[in-house]
Order: C-alpha cells, then structure tokens, then sequence
C-alpha cells in the first residue's frame, strides 16, 4: 500500500538474543503477560491504561 512508509525498526538486544530460542522466546512473554496482567481487581483495559501512561512518563520507546 502506498501509504504505508517502511522504516528501519531497531530490534532490541534482548529480543536478538532471545529469538534464537522460540520456546525460550515465549517462556519469557507469558512470564512477562502474567506478571503484568495477571489476577487483578483491575479491568485489562485499565491495566493496559496505566501501563501506557507509565510508559509515556519513563519514555519508553518501545
């Protein structure tokens, strides 16, 4: 589509380092998906919330 720009996308190191293994790849994001959006009185639209505002204030790039 030619709207669409392509860019070149920095990948982080850890996820480089971390694509080699798949099974080792998904280990950490269901680790990290629970961690951050496990059982909790909040709504996963409010969690998603905080965490972007967070994100925001840290400046986080990703």
């Amino acid at each position: 589509m030619s709207w669409i720009r392509e860019t070149d996308a920095a990948v982080p190191a850890v996820i480089k380092c971390m694509s080699i293994n798949p099974d080792l790849m998904a280990a950490v994001q269901n680790l990290n998906t629970n961690a951050t959006f496990g059982s909790s009185a909040l709504t996963r639209t409010q969690e998603e919330a905080i965490a972007t505002v967070v994100s925001l204030l840290n400046r986080c790039r990703y």
